[in-house]
């Protein structure tokens, strides 16, 4: 439950109530809050909050699969009593919270991560839009079996003071907010990581506004050409390379939704554009995040620039994220100001994920793992790949093998909310090549895990290999799952 502005707008929560449905059919109402049972909660803060959970109770405790919550808030402010039904925005549809109660774990491996790339926590505050508390969001990647999010808040937000988000401040209060709130959530947190960051507006080769995404970065780029705070001034402060120069030793860059196409209007009012190859290029850009909370043609856009990357001899990873804005089960957006609101089902916290192999899972070994592109993208099925040589020694995803014979071996998993796995494709490239082909293909039928191993069906000389994986007939929000893996590079003497 978030109040925002409760600073201005103090309000009373009296009562807080969960009716649960499956199936269409009403199960239970169960009371989260009720200011006459014990404290009341009085919402003064500018982003008030509160974690309630749902208990799992003799009516529901049984029940898997869709689950719909209908929560009903009382409260009172300016003397008058109240009632929401899911939120108070006037024009937004109410639709009750649609919710997936799997029967088995989300599926994972030994060893391996998952997160969210690229979010927006409340330190993302503007006249459009804002993000979610961070401590809040810790307890609802757990929920959804992650564990690390990647904090990247805008960087026109973040050098604005902390009173007003329409007057910048040279101090930087939110920006040093920001880092002390992420070394101290770290401190206090096991097996679960959060990776400070920005999401750095800077220019293009065209000089054209792009969003860079700085993981672990501990220092502040200016950067509000699109951020609409000055009309008129939209030139950017730092260009890519600039940032990608002076960007701290702690840093990790991946370019932000690269190849997302730049509406109209944002083209023309605050000069967003898009990434270029060249830009792409350069050495100190470790990848792009291709995945930006939906596939569709932007992300089929980015594979194409990846690949041509990658046969041009260029190591780049790619990585997915949900640009979420505090969006945990449904996206609001507004669409006409003070009449409407846009809602949809994609860009959801966490519904697109990356997955890091680190022997620990903390903020400095979770950047190392997104630094050398141990990892893959998923919505939910898991693929992994290693390939060893003739004298037993092995590397994964992201590394580099020289043998003379060698072994591929490609190991998945999923569950019955992402389906069973149909195709395996090993996509491979030798050296000087213009195109990908079809190393291998595994085809399964009714599979849900899975180690195969094949001999490398190659000739000598060097080139990659990476993994392309589909499952369908999940009956789950995706009943038909996707995992696609970073290459693994070698050299066949």
């Amino acid at each position: 439950l978030l109040v925002k502005d409760a600073d201005l707008y103090p309000a009373s929560i009296i009562t807080v109530t969960a009716d649960v449905f499956h199936n269409g059919i009403h199960r239970t109402t169960i009371i989260l809050h009720d200011a006459k049972r014990g404290d009341g909660w009085n919402a003064d803060a500018k982003f008030w909050w509160k974690l309630m959970h749902i208990p799992f109770t003799d009516e529901i405790e049984t029940l898997y699969g869709f689950l719909d919550v209908q929560i009903m808030v009382q409260y009172s402010i300016g003397g008058m009593v109240r009632e929401c039904r899911n939120d108070n925005y006037r024009s937004s549809s109410k639709r009750n919270y649609r919710v997936y109660r799997a029967s088995d774990p989300m599926p994972s491996l030994p060893g391996w991560h998952q997160g969210d790339a690229h979010t927006h926590s409340s330190y993302t505050e503007d006249q459009v839009e804002f993000g979610a508390p961070m401590a809040a969001s810790i307890d609802l990647c757990r929920a959804m079996g992650q564990s690390f999010y990647c904090v990247t808040d805008h960087s026109y937000d973040l050098d604005d003071s902390i009173e007003s988000y329409l007057k910048n401040d040279p101090d930087l209060p939110k920006w040093k907010l920001l880092q002390s709130e992420t070394d101290a959530l770290n401190a206090n947190e096991k097996s679960f990581a959060v990776l400070r960051g920005e999401e750095v507006s800077c220019g293009n080769n065209r000089s054209r506004n792009v969003h860079l995404l700085l993981f672990g970065t501990r220092k502040f780029f200016h950067g509000s050409g699109d951020g609409a705070e000055h009309w008129f001034h939209t030139e950017p402060e730092h260009s890519i390379a600039d940032v990608l120069r002076e960007m701290d030793e702690h840093s990790v860059a991946y370019a932000g939704h690269p190849t997302e196409r730049t509406p109209l209007l944002q083209k023309l009012l605050i000069r967003r554009g898009m990434w270029s190859h060249e830009d792409m290029e350069h050495e100190r850009l470790s990848g792009l995040q291709i995945l930006n909370g939906v596939r569709n043609s932007a992300f089929r856009n980015g594979m194409r620039a990846w690949t041509r990357l990658l046969l041009e001899g260029n190591r780049k990873f790619i990585a997915a994220g949900n640009d979420a804005h505090g969006n945990f089960n449904s996206f609001r957006q507004i669409g006409i100001p003070f009449f409407t609101i846009r809602e949809w089902d994609h860009q959801l916290f966490g519904k697109m994920r990356t997955g890091v192999m680190a022997a620990e899972c903390t903020e400095a070994a979770i950047l190392d793992g997104l630094r050398h592109g141990r990892t893959f993208i998923t919505n939910g099925p898991v693929v992994i790949a290693s390939i060893t040589n003739e004298h037993g020694a092995s590397v994964g995803l992201g590394g580099t093998i020289t043998c003379t014979d060698a072994t591929l071996t490609v190991t998945g998993r999923s569950s019955a909310e992402f389906g069973t796995f149909t195709t395996v494709t090993v996509y491979g490239s030798t050296q000087h090549a213009t195109t990908e082909f079809i190393a291998h293909t595994f085809l399964f039928k009714h599979t849900y895990e899975f180690v195969e191993t094949i001999d490398l069906p190659f000739p000598p000389g060097s080139g990659y290999l990476r993994i392309e994986a589909c499952t369908e007939n999940g009956s789950g929000f995706d009943a038909e799952g996707f995992c696609y893996t970073n290459p693994i590079w070698f050299d066949i003497e």
